[in-house]
């Protein structure tokens, strides 16, 4: 796993792309705080590798960061984002997430609204 998270740092942008789909794989929380850290990664591949990834890994510590990915200007890494939170969010992201329902991208506008129902349904359980 440390080479996994020492390769989020590589300069080249598939390997690190690799790397977050490989933690998220691995499943350990311990590569949680790296992949929120690679969120801001120029590279939108290696974005939405790592929201992805934040959402197998299922940690709410990754709730807040992809909300704010929600508001990515690739719609993919909104896709994941949303994905994601629809394991990792809570009642807390359900206003984001009715934000994104209304996404310009028709996928987005989709997982958005597979996120709330996930989420509604951990709820009333």
């Amino acid at each position: 796993m440390k080479f996994f998270i020492r390769n989020l740092k590589n300069d080249q942008w598939r390997v690190r792309e690799e790397s977050a789909e490989a933690l998220g794989e691995i499943g350990d929380k311990l590569a949680v705080e790296p992949l929120i850290e690679i969120l801001n990664d120029e590279n939108w591949h290696v974005r939405e590798a790592a929201a992805l990834s934040l959402g197998i890994l299922d940690d709410s510590t990754a709730m807040e960061p992809l909300i704010n990915m929600l508001q990515d200007e690739k719609d993919s890494v909104r896709y994941g984002a949303a994905l994601a939170l629809s394991s990792v969010g809570d009642n807390s992201a359900i206003n984001n997430l009715k934000l994104a329902a209304n996404d310009e991208s028709l996928m987005v506008r989709q997982i958005a609204e597979f996120a709330i129902e996930e989420i509604n349904s951990r709820t009333l359980e």
